[in-house]
């Protein structure tokens, strides 16, 4: 599941950065929507507490994703943007950049 994880994040991190590469546009925003939920499901389907090492960061990761879909949703919805709107906003808990290292350096 670990391997699962870092393949979403990494891809998750791709679409990102091609959002910020092309003016965070709105269609970028809805491609990292998805991506992210593909995250969230899997984090509420693993089990981490067991874990010491990865049991905060995923709460962490958690916590951010939720956050960051609620308030994704109401933006879109109050803004009802098009695909090349700019489509920024803030508010919610930042991502857990350390993470990925973690996963990584646990996969080696």
């Amino acid at each position: 599941m670990e391997k699962k994880l870092l393949k979403l994040l990494k891809k998750s991190k791709k679409i990102y950065n091609s959002y910020i590469a092309n003016g965070k546009i709105f269609l970028y925003a809805k491609k990292l929507r998805l991506e992210n939920q593909k995250i969230l499901n899997l984090v509420k389907k693993l089990n981490f507490k067991e874990d010491d090492e990865l049991k905060k960061p995923i709460i962490e990761l958690k916590k951010h994703l939720e956050d960051w879909a609620i308030i994704w949703d109401m933006e879109k919805l109050t803004r009802n943007p098009k695909d090349n709107d700019i489509f920024i906003f803030n508010g919610y808990k930042k991502y857990p950049k350390d993470l990925e290292l973690l996963l990584i350096n646990r996969l080696k």
